[in-house]
């Protein structure tokens, strides 16, 4: 299934990431997420930062959609992203199974009993919070959470994460292990703008020669075809040839902001 299939037909254990730099590129992937679900009668759920709430809210209205009346109908819950996550969190700092079943679990029951039969879509972005505070081990173990949930649930979750994909530590570190918990992947605002940037970048750093080959090693490596190209070369470059990847990720940045 494409991102676009995922944004308008999010089925039952569909897990997606948004990766972003700016929160309009958030709004605007959270805001058709939700408002397809709502035309199809299925609830959403929306656990964000209050900054980021506001952002969502305004893309719904700008899709000609109220968040009061969504809320007074029961098809929009809002919870704020941090209470939630101290919630679940255990002593030792740790995502606690028991009590994320007791406070998102029970959430999106009460939602299932009152609109049965429909794929509840949630959004959220405590993992977002973990990760921003060093913690990417906790996150990765509350992306696991929420794989769980979905399997006894009907339910499709988005998240997102600030990532800067240019970063090489990002690719080798953190961004790997976010993308492997998820379903669907949307590294950037624009995939086909960033096929373009690493296009470029390869050509101007390594030449269209070398170029080709890289893109045939790409293709024979397991489990980066499900992933947009420019990403697939990126994420598989900096692991091969740390030093030029340092090259083509300055050269692609340059490329993006200038498309």
């Amino acid at each position: 299934m494409s991102w676009r299939s995922f944004i308008e037909k999010a089925e039952r254990r569909d897990h997606a990431v948004q990766i972003y730099d700016g929160v309009d590129e958030l709004a605007s992937s959270v805001g058709a997420y939700l408002a397809n679900g709502f035309a199809a009668g299925a609830p959403g759920i929306l656990i964000a930062t209050p900054g980021h709430r506001r952002a969502f809210e305004e893309e719904l209205r700008a899709r000609g959609l109220d968040p009061l009346d969504l809320r007074k109908r029961g098809l929009l819950t809002c919870r704020d992203a941090e209470e939630t996550l101290a919630e679940l969190m255990d002593a030792d700092g740790r995502p606690s199974a028991a009590r994320f079943e007791a406070t998102v679990g029970a959430l999106v029951d009460g939602l299932a009993q009152r609109f049965p039969k429909r794929t509840i879509r949630a959004f959220g972005e405590m993992v977002d919070i973990l990760s921003s505070h060093g913690d990417s081990e906790a996150a990765i173990e509350l992306e696991g959470l929420w794989n769980d949930l979905a399997r006894t649930r009907r339910l499709a979750l988005l998240c997102g994460y600030r990532l800067d994909i240019f970063d090489i530590e990002v690719q080798r570190g953190a961004l790997p292990a976010v993308l492997d918990v998820h379903t669907h992947a949307q590294p950037a605002q624009d995939p086909s703008r960033l096929a373009d940037a690493v296009d470029a970048a390869l050509r101007e750093i390594v030449g269209p020669i070398d170029a080709a080959r890289i893109y045939l090693d790409v293709a024979e490596q397991h489990g980066l075809r499900r992933l947009p190209r420019g990403q697939a070369v990126l994420g598989w470059l900096s692991t091969a040839d740390a030093g030029i990847a340092q090259s083509v990720l300055a050269s692609a940045r340059r490329h993006y902001a200038a498309h």
